[in-house]
C-alpha cells in the first residue's frame, strides 16, 4: 500500500503535467491529420517500451531477482541484474537499427504523391521517434531493483521529466516557427532528451540500494537464460496486445478518417490519470510483494494479497469511471477547448471518452491478476488469454467503426479486455490461487461508484456552473465524498485500511 500511495502521489503531478502537455498540443495542432500521423507514429516506441521496458520488468526481471536473492543471496541478484542490463541494451540497439532501416526503406519505396502523403509523413515521424525506446526501456529496467527494495521515488519521478521537457519543446518550437509540420518534425529531439533524463534520474536510486550501474556484456548466466526463457511466453502475449493496439489505431484512421485516431488518443490519455493513480500504482506496489511471496511459496498469503488488491482496484476504478462519465463534457471543455480545439470537436470527443471508460475497472483487475500469474512463473496463461481476444477486438473494430465511428473502438476494446480478464480469473486455480472477486462481494464494491456518480450528477445539475474551474472542482469533490461515504458504509475495512495507509 505504501508503494502504491507513493507512486500515486508523484504520478498525480506527472498526469497534471501530461494534461497540460495534451492541452497545449491540442491548442496548437487540434485534430489535424498531421497530429494524427504523429500520434500514430508515437505508438511504435510506446509499443516497444511496454514490451521490453515495463513488460520485462514486471513479467520477468523482478520475480527473477527476488528468486535469485532468496536462493543465493543479494550478490547473485546483482550479477543477474547487470546481465539483464547488458542483454536488454544490445537488443534495444539492434531493434532500433533494424527498425530504422525498415522505416526508411519503406518510406523511400513510396512515391511522393498525394496518395501516399499521410503514410510517408507517419513513417517520417516514426523514424525519428523510434530511438526513444532505448533510454525509456533502460529506465524501466532500472526500476526493478529499486521497487524490489521498496524504493519507488525515482521511478515515479521519471514521467514528470518527460512531460516538463515535452512542454518546453512545444513552447520553443512554437516560438521558433509557425509551420505545424516543422513544429512536429523537431519535437522528437525534445522527446529523446526527456527519455535520456528519465534514465539518468534512476542512477541515484539504483546506486542508493547498492546495485550495479553498468551493464555486463559477457556470457549469459544460467539464471539469466532461465529469466529469458520465462519471459518468452510473456513477450508473445505482450507483443500480441501491443500490435493489436497499433492495428486498432490504423483501423480507426483507415475506416473513419485521417484525423479520427486523435479522438481515441485523447480519450485514452484521459484514462491515464485513474489508471496510473490507482491501477498502475497498485500493480507497482504489489509486484515486489507478489514476487517475494511467490519465491517463498506462501500461496495463502498471496491469495489474500491478490484479493485485497483486486477489490481495492475495482472499488476505486469503478468510482473514478462513473464520476468521470458524469463530468466528461465539462472536463474536456476546460482542458482542451483552446486554440484550434473548437466546441464541435469537444462534442465529438465526449462520446469517445464515455466508450473507453468501461475499460477502467476491468483493466485494474486484469493487471493485478496478470502480475500474480507472472510472479509465480505462469507466463503462458496470460499470453494465451491476450492472443485469444485479439481477433475479437479487431473484428469488432472492422464491423462497428464504419457505422458508429471512433467510440466503437472503445466498446470493442472493453469487450475484448473483459473476456481476457474472465479467462485469467478462471485459470488462477491452475497456479494455486483463489479467484479474488466473488459475486457476493460485487454489490458492496459497486455501490460506492453509484454514490460517487449520483453526488457528482447532483452537483453538476444543481450546483455551481460545472464549466467553470470552481464548479467542476466542487462536482469532483462532492462526487469523491459520496464515493468515500459509500465505501465507509459498505466497505468499512477497506476504508479504514486506506486511511491508515494515508496517515502512515
Amino acid at each position: 500500500m505504501r508503494g502504491a500511495l507513493l507512486t500515486s502521489f508523484w504520478t498525480l503531478f506527472s498526469r497534471i503535467l501530461g494534461f497540460v502537455r495534451d492541452a497545449y498540443m491540442a491548442s496548437i495542432f487540434g485534430m489535424s491529420a498531421a497530429q494524427g500521423a504523429f500520434n500514430l507514429a508515437w505508438t511504435f516506441p510506446n509499443m516497444f517500451r511496454r514490451l521490453f521496458g515495463e513488460g520485462a520488468v514486471s513479467a520477468a526481471v523482478q520475480p527473477a531477482l527476488a528468486r535469485a536473492e532468496a536462493e543465493e543471496g543479494e550478490a547473485a541478484a546483482r550479477k543477474l541484474y547487470a546481465g539483464c542490463m547488458g542483454f536488454l541494451l544490445l537488443v534495444l540497439v539492434g531493434l532500433t537499427l533494424v527498425g530504422e532501416a525498415i522505416l526508411w526503406i519503406w518510406r523511400s519505396s513510396l512515391e511522393p504523391s498525394l496518395e501516399h502523403f499521410e503514410t510517408r509523413r507517419t513513417l517520417w515521424f516514426a523514424a525519428f521517434l523510434l530511438p526513444y525506446l532505448i533510454p525509456i526501456c533502460m529506465c524501466a529496467l532500472a526500476g526493478a531493483p529499486q521497487n524490489l527494495k521498496r524504493r519507488f521515488l525515482f521511478t515515479a519521478l521519471a514521467p514528470i521529466l518527460l512531460n516538463v521537457v515535452w512542454i518546453g519543446g512545444l513552447w520553443f518550437n512554437n516560438r521558433a516557427t509557425d509551420v505545424v509540420g516543422d513544429q512536429l518534425s523537431w519535437l522528437w529531439i525534445w522527446i529523446l532528451l526527456g527519455g535520456i533524463l528519465q534514465w539518468a534520474v534512476q542512477m541515484p536510486g539504483v546506486f542508493g540500494v547498492g546495485w550495479p550501474l553498468l551493464p555486463h556484456f559477457g556470457k549469459l548466466s544460467k539464471r539469466l537464460r532461465q529469466a529469458l526463457r520465462s519471459f518468452a511466453p510473456a513477450l508473445i502475449g505482450l507483443a500480441a496486445l501491443q500490435v493489436s493496439l497499433a492495428v486498432d489505431q490504423i483501423l480507426i484512421r483507415m475506416l473513419v478518417g485521417p484525423d479520427a485516431n486523435n479522438y481515441s488518443h485523447y480519450a485514452n490519455r484521459m484514462l491515464h490519470l485513474p489508471l496510473a493513480l490507482v491501477g498502475i500504482a497498485a500493480m507497482t506496489g504489489a509486484m515486489p510483494m507478489f514476487s517475494r511471496l511467490a519465491a517463498a511459496r506462501k500461496m495463502e498469503e498471496m491469495s489474500v494479497a491478490l484479493r485485497r488488491g483486486c477489490e481495492s482496484c475495482l472499488l476505486l476504478m469503478g468510482a473514478a469511471g462513473v464520476g468521470l462519465a458524469v463530468v466528461a463534457h465539462p472536463t474536456l471543455t476546460l482542458l482542451f477547448e483552446h486554440g484550434t480545439m473548437t466546441p464541435d470537436k469537444i462534442d465529438r470527443l465526449t462520446p469517445t471518452l464515455l466508450a473507453y471508460l468501461w475499460i477502467l475497472p476491468v483493466a485494474g483487475v486484469s493487471g493485478m491478476v496478470i502480475r500474480a500469474h507472472q510472479s509465480l512463473g505462469s507466463y503462458r496463461i496470460p499470453a494465451v488469454a491476450a492472443v485469444a481476444v485479439i481477433p475479437l477486438n479487431l473484428i469488432l473494430d472492422w464491423i462497428l467503426l464504419p457505422h458508429y465511428g471512433v467510440p466503437a473502438a472503445g466498446w470493442a476494446t472493453a469487450i475484448a479486455l473483459s473476456i481476457q480478464t474472465i479467462i485469467l480469473l478462471a485459470t488462477l486455480s491452475h497456479v494455486g490461487l483463489r479467484i479474488p472477486i466473488t459475486l457476493a462481494a460485487l454489490p458492496s464494491l459497486c455501490v460506492p461508484a453509484g454514490c460517487a456518480g449520483l453526488c457528482a450528477w447532483l452537483s453538476v445539475h444543481y450546483g455551481p456552473n460545472p464549466y467553470s474551474v470552481i464548479g467542476l472542482s466542487i462536482a469532483i469533490v462532492v462526487g469523491g465524498c459520496g464515493g468515500a461515504c459509500g465505501a465507509w458504509i459498505f466497505r468499512r475495512q477497506d476504508f479504514r485500511d486506506l486511511l491508515r495507509a494515508l496517515r502512515s
